[in-house]
């Protein structure tokens, strides 16, 4: 080979930094008309929740999102390429395109806007709510003592606030929520009152005596947190308890969102939640605690860590960092605490004998009986 032929080789083989930088900027090409497609494909989306929104059409049409999985599936295919690719982008966009679209539903209101009054509206829930009925065209003013500035208007005089108000949303905590209803009700506030507690069976007495003097009270629980930024698969309880025109007011703020209602009544309402916020919070709390007694830090544990522990890790670590207070506040008003504790450590402790007895068996049908109750199958 000719020094001529070594250069000209060298030259059409560039090295393999050079190859690298090419093949970088060419995905930094594609990655950017990436973003532009799907920046049209939400576009059209907020054209179809613009149009959903004045026909009160559904948020979800299941078959149409059933046609986008088969789209990506068949292209899958075409181009060879592992289905799952497809599969968590058709997720990915079906999701996206909802939440673009359920702005527009949750937005929707058909009547005279209120004059609304948020007590505790810096707080997380408050904040949430004062954001959903702003959206919704509503006049929203904040009651709270926080001195933390508020890009909502804030009052200092309740009596006022309250005597103008027609529709007040409580989102205090649970341990102050009683003794403010017994202040509205001796300022003789006619507003509709909805009262946002994760439990309210301690208030159940107090509630009932306060309606027969003439407050206007519900109870809502928005079963989700403060960061939520749309209705769709969100749950919100609406109690049975209080007047049905008092009822029917708060429930057409959500009647026409994305949101699935529930009605409940308080004691019943108190009982699930008993399970659903109180137990689950003690076995992600109890799980944080477990570890720590260990000698090996999270970071260590991470390294290693399977599918199964990154999703646990996931979950408790969202738990940790709520606010403590408001965390110990729903233990120690769920009626359910002692029963879900001596629940929690009796399923531990059935497990831990059938390892100590080493009894397979036992330890197994305790496995199944779990998976029985959840709905799966056995896959053995």
């Amino acid at each position: 080979m000719t020094s001529d032929d070594h250069r000209s080789t060298e030259a059409d083989h560039p090295s393999q930094p050079d190859a690298l930088r090419h093949y970088r900027s060419d995905i930094e090409d594609l990655d950017r008309r990436i973003l532009h497609l799907v920046c049209g494909r939400l576009d059209l989306a907020k054209q179809i929740g613009r149009l959903k929104s004045r026909t009160r059409a559904p948020l979800r049409n299941f078959e149409v999102e059933a046609e986008v999985h088969r789209r990506f599936a068949d292209g899958c295919s075409t181009l060879g390429i592992d289905q799952s690719v497809g599969h968590d982008l058709a997720l990915f966009l079906i999701q996206k395109s909802v939440e673009e679209q359920a702005s527009f539903l949750d937005a929707v209101w058909d009547g005279d806007h209120l004059r609304c009054l948020v007590i505790g509206g810096k707080g997380g829930m408050g904040r949430w709510i004062t954001r959903f009925l702003q959206s919704q065209g509503h006049e929203v003013t904040v009651y709270d003592t926080d001195p933390t500035p508020s890009p909502v208007p804030t009052v200092d005089d309740l009596a006022t606030a309250a005597g103008q108000a027609e529709l007040i949303l409580v989102a205090t905590p649970m341990s102050v929520c009683g003794d403010l209803l017994e202040t509205l009700a001796a300022l003789h506030v006619t507003a509709v009152i909805a009262e946002m507690c994760s439990f309210k069976g301690h208030l159940l007495q107090r509630m009932e005596r306060l309606r027969q003097e003439g407050l206007h009270l519900v109870s809502i629980h928005p079963l989700f947190g403060p960061d939520a930024t749309m209705l769709s698969e969100r749950t919100i309880v609406l109690c049975t308890e209080g007047s049905t025109s008092d009822r029917a007011l708060v429930r057409r703020l959500f009647d026409s969102t994305s949101a699935k209602l529930v009605e409940l009544d308080i004691a019943e309402h108190d009982r699930r939640m008993g399970l659903v916020l109180g137990l689950t919070h003690l076995s992600n709390l109890a799980f944080a605690r477990a570890l720590s007694h260990s000698d090996i830090d999270a970071d260590a544990l991470a390294m290693l860590a399977g599918v199964t522990f990154q999703k646990q890790m996931a979950t408790t670590h969202e738990v940790c960092r709520e606010n403590p207070s408001l965390y110990y506040q729903i233990q120690a008003f769920n009626p359910g605490t002692t029963q879900a504790v001596e629940w929690l450590v009796q399923a531990i402790e059935e497990f831990a004998e059938a390892v100590r007895q080493e009894r397979p068996a036992t330890f197994e049908a305790l496995m199944l009986e779990g998976r029985d109750y959840l709905g799966g199958e056995s896959t053995a």
